[in-house]
């Protein structure tokens, strides 16, 4: 049984504030659940799943170097699974101490706001004994981070694509068959896991070559393999351009950005990339973005550098999943937007501050000028 969301803002009002050094790192919004013993649910395509264990009444995590998979991970979900035992005994403290031992070791999966927290109580003990034999730790689900060999199997997929024009997957190419969308430039994320929408933007492509439909094409790694700590928002690099004039010329220039780099962090140099476009053809009157719904944007502040349209389609977006905020600001602020498997949002202009807007089983609202996801509806 879900617990009431005033007890969470308690809760993790101890957790933010309870060290000054970790109010700003340790922000995260947590759902608190009861039941009577813990069954993880089942993992979706191209996640994985990893059990980080700490005892029966300690914070301390039993198996360390299990983390070490996590770093540059896309963190889906991460649920705290605990006995209430002894019932009458207040363990949030000693909750707290987990989160922060698991910040400690891998402070990384605590930047990504797409991450879903839950704080699992188990309830099914009686006694000590009864409760010692229930699991205790964290359960993570994540997306492993890319590497080599994972970019490798990708340009293999896609350039089977390109000869033989097949592709798995068809999200990508009902959104283009709705819009009739011309001359256009596209701006696409070439970072891990990708590969499945880009094969259709490929197709689309090759179907579409002699009506002129693209213009020209921005792919994007975020940085060509720059280490991390010297990416600045705005001038990370690994952004590559090409005209739409040559079939051949625009899938080796996809390819050759994946080769080149692969992301690291989970953020992504999305403004940097249509900024490029946008001074590459002064007179483009609009942009669309094939986005990563996980990855947050490393320069979402320079946004207002952009004064086109950006019609944003997301990508890995699965059931209960809402919409990255940060993807909506962007549509919103440019006049543009919003495009997914099933709807095509546009007018988010319009969306005055305070009002709530409801998209694809999620209610969010406008506040000091940003989307805020408030609820499922």
């Amino acid at each position: 049984m879900k617990k009431t969301f005033c007890l969470l803002l308690v809760v993790f009002s101890r957790l933010i504030f309870s060290q000054t050094e970790l109010k700003a790192l340790i922000n995260i919004k947590i759902d608190t659940f009861s039941v009577k013993e813990y069954n993880p649910d089942e993992i979706p395509k191209e996640f994985r799943k990893i059990y980080i264990e700490f005892g029966y009444g300690d914070h301390a995590i039993i198996n360390p170097k299990e983390v070490e998979v996590l770093k540059n991970a896309v963190i889906k979900s991460i649920d705290l699974v605990y006995t209430k035992f002894p019932k009458d005994q207040d363990l949030s403290d000693l909750n707290r101490r987990r989160i922060e031992y698991l910040h400690l070791l891998c402070p990384s999966i605590f930047n990504n706001t797409m991450t879903k927290w839950s704080i699992i109580t188990q309830t099914n003990c009686i006694s000590e004994k009864k409760a010692k034999s229930l699991y205790h730790g964290f359960v993570v689900i994540y997306r492993p981070a890319a590497t080599a060999e994972s970019i490798a199997e990708e340009i293999f997929s896609l350039e089977n694509c390109w000869k033989n024009k097949l592709v798995k997957d068809s999200s990508v190419l009902k959104i283009f068959i709705r819009n009739k969308w011309e001359n256009i430039t596209v701006v696409s994320d070439l970072t891990g896991s990708m590969s499945p929408y880009l094969s259709q933007l490929f197709l689309w492509y090759k179907l579409t070559f002699l009506t002129k439909d693209f213009s020209e094409f921005i792919f994007f790694n975020d940085g060509d393999m720059k280490s991390d700590n010297i990416k600045k928002p705005g001038k990370t690099g690994g952004v590559y351009y090409c005209k739409s004039t040559n079939r051949d010329t625009v899938f080796k220039t996809a390819i050759n950005c994946m080769r080149r780099g692969y992301g690291g962090d989970i953020q992504e140099n999305n403004i940097e990339a249509i900024i490029l476009a946008i001074n590459k053809n002064p007179n483009l009157k609009e942009v669309i973005l094939i986005a990563d719904n996980w990855a947050p944007m490393r320069d979402y502040y320079l946004m207002s550098q952009i004064k086109i349209p950006v019609h944003v389609i997301i990508c890995g977006l699965i059931p209960g999943m809402p919409i990255n905020t940060e993807y909506l600001d962007l549509a919103r602020n440019t006049k543009g937007s919003i495009h997914t498997v099933e709807d095509d949002i546009s007018q988010l202009i319009y969306i005055a501050e305070g009002k709530v807007i409801q998209i694809g089983g999620f209610e969010y609202k406008i506040i000091g000028g940003r989307f805020t996801k408030i609820r499922r509806s």
